[in-house]
């Protein structure tokens, strides 16, 4: 049989507001309310593999993370090309385009299911190095003096308990169906101040799962809408630098993960009034920066 991975139950996670409801109803959702998504479905494949224990060899099939091609079109015209798992492509595309500043005149089509179109001149990608693996994002494009002309310091007065933060690594466990099945994807959560997970993503890179999660929050369609100022953005794996700019152009004044920052990410939070918080796991934390925000 199959290496069993779902110690942790989990439901992957679409949306955890009721239709037309937003993070105000936080203590009315509850764990039967998760809204079960058919990203599942897509995201894992079975394959063939050898399982070797010790002297002991066996044929078996094991279960693996989709990691799939996404072309971006601008009206047509093809500009980039992300690495994926397959599921959420308009919210992936809509957190892409906000983090790199590129406003859509209108909603993204899905026109197949490896190609989404934007509604954008492709003169907007014109210079942009967009991400072509689902590891790199934008590596090293942007540049702290970069992101001074595109986003603006987190001002709001925004704080958690450490006590509250330290429940979030297993919630948004608990939501990662694919991950309970694979072990091959990073997770990004969306989470109240009191300490609900409003919504969850995951994807097999730690920057599409962000964009992803980023994504869902901005649609035009929501309403209420997400105000990030009053959430924490909270990650599976390490903070880059990439992450905590995404973080920043979201306007989400709290991140954490359950690993490290990486020096740069650090500075970036220093810079942009958000505290960034690392190893969270159980009682223990480390802040980074701004820490006032973490009572």
């Amino acid at each position: 049989m199959p290496e069993d991975r779902t110690d942790q139950p989990g439901t992957e996670v679409a949306d955890l507001t009721r239709p037309g409801e937003g993070a105000a109803h936080e203590a009315e959702v509850g764990a039967g309310e998760l809204a079960v998504s058919g990203v599942a479905e897509v995201a894992v494949r079975e394959v063939a593999i050898e399982r070797l224990d010790r002297a002991r060899r066996a044929s078996d099939r094991d279960r693996v993370v989709v990691e799939s091609p996404l072309q971006l079109r601008a009206r047509g015209v093809p500009v980039a090309t992300i690495m994926r798992t397959p599921g959420h492509d308009l919210e992936l595309a809509r957190g892409l385009l906000h983090a790199e500043s590129i406003d859509l005149q209108a909603e993204s089509r899905q026109v197949e299911a490896d190609a989404v179109d934007l509604d954008v001149d492709a003169s907007a990608f014109a210079g942009r190095g967009l991400l072509s693996s689902a590891a790199c994002g934008v590596c090293g494009r942007v540049a702290i003096a970069d992101l001074e002309q595109r986003a603006r310091e987190i001002s709001a007065d925004t704080s958690i308990s450490a006590a509250t933060l330290a429940r979030f690594p297993d919630a948004l466990r608990a939501a990662q169906s694919v991950f309970a099945s694979t072990g091959g994807l990073h997770a990004a959560g969306l989470f109240t101040l009191a300490g609900t997970l409003v919504a969850a993503r995951e994807d097999v890179g730690r920057h599409n799962a962000v964009d992803k999660l980023v994504g869902w929050a901005l649609d035009p369609g929501r309403d209420p809408g997400i105000d990030p100022a009053r959430h924490v953005l909270f990650l599976s794996g390490r903070l880059g630098y990439e992450l905590v700019q995404k973080a920043i152009r979201f306007g989400v004044p709290i991140v954490g993960a359950v690993s490290a920052p990486s020096s740069l990410a650090i500075e970036l939070a220093e810079r942009f009034g958000v505290a960034l918080v690392g190893f969270v796991r159980g009682d223990r934390c480390n802040v980074y920066a701004h820490g006032w925000r973490i009572r």
